[in-house]
């Protein structure tokens, strides 16, 4: 079976056209997110993800800086750099107003703590809710996702002066490592993204860095992906858990991992944060 079919179906965005004589698929036509707002209300198996940028206009940045809470705007402001400070006060900012809006309560009133990795979670009253929120951010694009479970997403601009070898020898499990080994050169950087993020993606949903033993876990280069990309696995204790890849188009790589296989991501544009 064609390795680069394979890297295809681990690829969101991509549409497989056929196997065996004819293995090189054709790239799907780049999917168009929809322009929309959070509203109230999630189902039990939706995972929502919100694509936006961090460089809302200044009215709107105070607005966002205004829902912090001391401890926060206190981080905001140990940022040497203005555009480091700014786009971390939106990020933060954003992510209460998604909240907010999902489980209609006050951006300002969510509180959240951090789990033993570092994780933020909800907590107080807003806990019961069961939110499972991520953040991923590449300059000044970010996603967000939310759902009713562990989630996990990541976010890279497809840099040029990467030396993907050796990050890929490091990350990769050796199987994974022969199949990247063997394409072609101007395959090599987005075989390294489309991997890289979905590892990125499974140790944010664990609540884990990518020391946590992520290079024994083969996720990249299946050839059981689903028609979605889709790979599964369980983890030690036995639970499952499924990753994805998303369609971002040209120039940027990202991924979706969550509890479960049972889920069904929708995403959106998220144009201004307002």
């Amino acid at each position: 079976m064609s390795i680069l079919w394979l890297m295809e179906r681990s690829v969101g965005g991509f549409a497989e056209s056929s196997v065996g004589n004819n293995p090189e698929p054709r790239r799907a036509i780049a999917r168009v997110w929809p322009v929309g707002a959070p509203t109230p209300g999630l189902a039990d198996r939706e995972v929502q993800v919100w694509q936006t940028d961090l460089q809302p206009p200044a009215e709107r940045l105070r607005e966002l800086a205004a829902t912090l809470t001391a401890d926060e705007r206190d981080r905001a402001a140990r940022f040497r750099f203005s555009e480091h400070r700014e786009r971390f006060i939106a990020g933060r900012g954003l992510l209460r107003d998604l909240l907010g809006r999902i489980l209609d309560r006050p951006a300002a009133a969510l509180r959240f703590i951090q789990g033993p990795h570092g994780k933020p979670m909800l907590a107080g009253e807003d806990a019961a809710a069961g939110l499972g929120f991520n953040l991923s951010h590449s300059g000044d694009r970010a996603l967000y996702a939310v759902a009713r479970r562990a989630v996990g997403v990541d976010l890279e601009v497809l840099e040029r002066t990467v030396t993907y070898a050796d990050v890929a020898k490091r990350v990769c499990t050796p199987r994974e490592w022969v199949v990247f080994q063997t394409l072609p050169t101007e395959r090599a950087r987005e075989a390294f993204f489309t991997c890289w993020t979905r590892k990125e993606a499974i140790a944010k949903a664990l609540g884990a860095g990518l020391a946590s033993g992520l290079r024994t876990l083969e996720v990249c280069f299946r050839e059981d992906a689903g028609p979605d990309g889709r790979t599964c696995w369980r983890d030690g204790e036995g639970r499952e858990w499924s990753v994805l890849n998303l369609p971002l188009g040209s120039d940027w790589s990202g991924a979706l991992a969550a509890a479960g296989a049972d889920w069904r991501w929708r995403g959106w544009r998220w144009t201004d944060g307002g």
